[in-house]
């Protein structure tokens, strides 16, 4: 181990520690669980589901009135099974409600607000617990070392962050430092993009790359296209959309090594992992329950998540628009962590525009993540033509939204991309009914 990633490690602990998110204390806790029984385990989920309904109970009012309207009383469960009883909480119920769905008791809660740029085309705006974040970053520590990885090894991301260069807040630089990422534009790529970043990861030898499947496989297929290689690179983990079956063999062919995937949902709170046997995805059964609500045609289901951490803004049987099938085996390598089998996600085309740029889809979420609107879509209309359709809340902010949108897109794909802002009451759908966020017209 070289010493500078020792010093990060133990300024990453001094620090994390004295600001009450020591996430490697909590890291220790969930390895030593690996020791409890099964017995154990239910039970403590289950005292802890009784501890989180009591909680929503007393000290959400909506709740209460929520539950209320579906005919059921607070009751603590004397099974995990009879969570089923409480009813589901939809997303679109949710954000109709967001703002009464908080605790009375906010000013005794460390919490942060967070939004998602909503995967379905559909922003989320939420808050959540500290504590419930440090226990993410501790799971999170863990799906990395199924990589090979240990805290301070050099990450390259190609994902989310700010989608134009902006000033960093000191926190944001420190943490950086401290996690030894380096963080790059996720959302277009053409050939000049390309060798510049490489040219940075092989300067930077970063160990792991990280980001959206569809952003990283144009990535590696220019430097295939070209002969470069980066020695250094062991893994590739991936997030945020599906990662099909041909973004995968595409990645490990291009950058000669293995790809692990990732998916999760912060609004709702689970993260899952795939460890070195792939056979699915690990999720932190002490983070949440994960319900399935299956159909009859399918074993797939709605997924349905229970946080049992989050105060300031629970999550009971929460819907999230993911659609899953849970495991009922354990996996080989052994670990009590059990496993969502599979997973029915949502993909999006990557566009190409006639200048040589490619925009790619989860990194477009980000652009309408803090914007104040009911739903987005983005339609490749022509060679160099792209038009974004918004159904908004208010007219009142629709200018300053247009503004922000028009600055961030002419800067990712350049002038010549005419782009055309449409401001509608409903968003064009498939022959089949279905919504597509992102996708060519052409």
């Amino acid at each position: 181990m070289n010493l500078s990633k020792i010093i990060r490690q133990i300024l990453a602990k001094c620090i994390y520690a004295a600001y009450g998110t020591d996430f490697f204390s909590c890291y220790k806790w969930l390895i030593s669980t690996f020791n409890w029984s099964v017995e154990k385990r239910r039970a403590w989920r289950l005292k802890r589901l009784g501890d989180i309904l009591e909680y929503a109970w007393n000290k959400v009012p909506f709740y209460r009135e929520y539950w209320g309207d579906h005919g059921v009383d607070f009751f603590r469960p004397r099974s995990l099974e009879e969570l089923e009883k409480y009813p589901i909480l939809t997303k679109e119920i949710f954000r109709t409600n967001a703002p009464l769905i908080c605790s009375t008791e906010l000013n005794n809660i460390r919490y942060r607000t967070w939004h998602t740029g909503g995967t379905t085309g559909e922003p989320v705006h939420y808050y959540r617990d500290l504590e419930q974040w440090v226990l993410c970053e501790a799971f999170h520590l863990w799906g990395w070392t199924q990589l090979g990885y240990s805290f301070g090894d050099p990450v390259g991301v190609l994902a989310g962050g700010s989608l134009i260069p902006e000033k960093t807040s000191f926190e944001g630089v420190i943490r950086k430092w401290l996690h030894n990422r380096i963080f790059l534009f996720g959302i277009a790529m053409n050939k000049e993009l390309a060798l510049r970043y490489y040219k940075i990861f092989l300067n930077k030898k970063i160990k792991y790359l990280y980001g959206y499947p569809s952003i990283i496989y144009l990535f590696g297929r220019y430097l295939k296209k070209y002969g470069f290689s980066i020695p250094s690179l062991k893994a590739v983990i991936t997030t945020a959309e599906m990662l099909t079956n041909h973004y995968r063999n595409g990645i490990e062919q291009s950058l000669g090594c293995v790809v692990f995937d990732n998916l999760g949902c912060n609004d709702g709170g689970y993260e899952a992992y795939e460890c070195h046997h792939h056979h699915g995805y690990h999720y932190n059964d002490l983070q949440s329950i994960l319900e399935v609500e299956k159909s009859e045609s399918s074993d797939f289901g709605k997924l349905l998540i229970t946080n049992l951490w989050n105060r300031s803004m629970p999550f009971i049987r929460y819907e999230n628009g993911d659609i899953v099938t849970l495991g009922n085996q354990s996996c080989p390598c052994g670990v009590p962590f059990p496993l969502i089998s599979s997973i029915q996600g949502r993909t999006a085309d990557i566009l190409y525009f006639a200048n040589g740029k490619s925009l790619a889809g989860p990194g477009l979420t980000l652009i309408f993540a803090k914007m104040d609107i009911h739903s987005w879509q983005i339609v490749q209309t022509g060679p160099l033509e792209l038009e974004i359709r918004i159904v908004s809340f208010s007219k009142s902010k629709n200018a300053q939204y247009e503004k922000e949108i028009q600055k961030i897109l002419a800067y990712h794909l350049g002038d010549e991309v005419k782009l055309k802002i449409r401001f509608v009451s409903e968003l064009e759908r498939t022959s089949a009914g279905k919504l597509k966020r992102i996708w060519c017209a052409i």
